[in-house]
């Protein structure tokens, strides 16, 4: 995103914590967060140290012409921010966007994954 686009964003539109779910599973945990009106092109991951920061912007277009009764549906900022543990292999995060709602898989680290031990006939 343009910096300068989303400082100006930012004063403008009010911030907004998203509701998400955290699953954990053998190979790794998933993240859920629920973002209606998001893009792909509205949307920003980094990762700071330990430090996994998400931030979108809904981009709903506003009715130019008339005079607004109710507005319910503005454009908000989603910001969240989740502090990994060391088990979390942080190259091989990755994130999908469909339909507003955003899937990251947080793969476990590949020597804490669980594994089966085969064994040898003598």
């Amino acid at each position: 995103m343009n910096k300068e686009k989303t400082q100006e964003k930012r004063q403008d539109i009010p911030e907004v914590k998203p509701p998400s779910d955290i699953i954990q599973k053998n190979e790794g945990f998933y993240i859920f967060i629920d973002m209606p009106g998001v893009g792909k092109d509205d949307l920003n991951i980094e990762m700071d140290n330990k430090t996994l920061f998400v931030d979108a912007y809904s981009s709903y277009p506003l009715e130019q012409t008339g005079t607004m009764i109710v507005n319910e549906f503005g454009n908000v900022h989603y910001s969240r921010k989740f502090t990994l543990s060391d088990e979390v292999d942080k190259e091989g995060i990755t994130a999908n966007m469909t339909n507003g709602l955003l899937k990251l898989h947080l793969p476990r680290a590949k020597e804490l994954q669980p594994r089966k031990i085969e064994i040898e006939q003598a």
